[in-house]
């Protein structure tokens, strides 16, 4: 497990409007020990970690202290399952997590989504389920069977036919579910010096929700519908303070990436015939991302992000672009037709933000292997005076404190839960605030 030193940058610290100060966050699961490396941070910024975790009787609970290590990244994501809004938890379906969650917190179910849930009839359709999984399996005549207990005694059905029914019933709850959640990695709730809230939400919520409806669940009438450049807000946007949201601006990467190579190019010339050598593995897959990156953007099938700055102007807020995110693009089919993602490799804007006891903001973020695949070792850092970790700190050093890059263990979240799983810090952890 690798957490970067925080970068200290000695700027002024400001009041918290958007960022907040957090009791901590939920996490789902300690997978790569990531949970460890963000518990070690909140020892450091005064947050805490509340983890759901088994303990030896197999009763899941939170825990703050002691964390077991997750082999599997099943089941990791947080953010898109719970939302707290006010003293409601909006929850994707009902389980033992979201009735601890409730508990510990001191939480009530979202008036408007237990409407929604009710109407829906999902609270029958889960308990069908929870009979279904409990009925016992047996062997009978050499068959795997299901035992139900009936008025007349006990039955016995196949279990290819029990396995239908259940399979059938969860894929039904599911469909259900997401009609009546949002996901929380496509919205953000922001706060007004008066202790109003306002929320931006991502355009595609639309198809499933009136302005009117969003209004009810998130308990405000200021909401701000912003154009859809990923599938979820969080991969695109990230708000600080005072108003302020960062936008990963692709263009602005591109750049970036141009100026890397263009450093490289020079520092070749400059350098002694002997050092040349060095400079040839960066030189080239600089080069190469630089162009690859070219022709993504002009497929890119999302909303221009100068869309996304247009309404974040219109809603109050004020834009920061910053060089964040690098993408390649999959095409795949879906029953709508075909379907779009957005496959980051390296991604600092899916973040979270606190504001610690000292009134400092501090942006925790995935850590990035490109400098890494690129060939910018130290020493070629050195010599050029760029690495692309470094652009980016440069980019926001004026709005915030302290940065933490988290990696987990191995690497996982750059080399794995990015590109292949399409998501990173702020997807594993549910923010609690104060």
């Amino acid at each position: 497990m690798k957490i970067q030193n925080p970068q200290n940058l000695n700027y002024t610290s400001f009041n918290g409007l958007d960022a907040r100060k957090l009791k901590g966050f939920v996490m789902n699961s300690n997978f790569a020990g990531i949970a460890d490396d963000m518990k070690h941070i909140g020892e450091l910024e005064n947050f805490k970690i509340f983890l759901f975790d088994r303990n030896p009787l197999h009763h899941t609970n939170l825990y703050t202290d002691h964390f077991q290590t997750d082999q599997s990244h099943k089941g990791c994501w947080a953010q898109d399952f719970w939302g707290i809004v006010k003293n409601t938890l909006l929850f994707y379906e009902q389980s033992e997590k979201t009735d601890i969650l409730q508990n510990t917190f001191k939480l009530i179910a979202n008036p408007f989504q237990n409407k929604l849930k009710l109407e829906n009839n999902i609270p029958k359709i889960q308990e069908y389920l929870d009979l279904l999984f409990n009925l016992p399996q047996v062997k009978k005549n050499g068959k795997d069977m299901i035992a139900i207990e009936t008025p007349d005694g006990i039955s016995f059905i196949d279990k290819k036919i029990y396995d239908a029914e259940f399979n059938i019933n969860t894929q039904i709850l599911k469909s259900l579910c997401n009609k009546t959640h949002v996901k929380g990695g496509n919205y953000f709730l922001t706060k007004n010096p008066d202790g109003t809230q306002e929320l931006l939400i991502g355009q595609s919520e639309l198809k499933k929700f009136s302005v009117k409806e969003l209004q009810k669940m998130f308990l405000t009438d200021k909401i701000h519908i912003i154009p859809q450049a990923d599938f979820h807000l969080d991969l695109f946007i990230r708000p600080l303070n005072n108003k302020k949201v960062l936008i990963a601006d692709d263009e602005m990467m591109l750049d970036t990436l141009k100026t890397a190579f263009e450093k490289i190019q020079q520092a070749v010339i400059k350098a002694p015939y002997i050092q040349k050598a060095l400079f040839q593995e960066p030189f080239i897959k600089t080069g190469s991302y630089m162009m690859g990156f070219k022709d993504v953007l002009k497929q890119n099938p999302y909303a221009a992000l100068k869309d996304v700055e247009k309404s974040l102007i219109d809603a109050g807020y004020q834009p920061i672009k910053v060089p964040a995110r690098l993408f390649d693009i999959l095409e795949g089919e879906s029953d709508l037709g075909k379907k779009y993602i957005l496959r980051h490799y390296h991604n600092y804007i899916n973040a979270n933000v606190h504001i610690n006891d000292k009134d400092e903001l501090v942006y925790i973020t995935n850590k990035s292997l490109l400098d890494q695949k690129c060939g910018l070792t130290g020493e070629i850092q050195e010599k050029t005076g760029f690495s692309f970790e470094k652009s980016f700190l440069d980019a926001i050093k004026p709005h915030v404190d302290k940065v933490y890059f988290v990696s987990g263990k191995n690497n996982v979240i750059p080399e794995s839960l990015l590109p292949d799983f399409n998501g990173g810090i702020h997807c594993m952890c549910m923010e609690v605030p104060v």
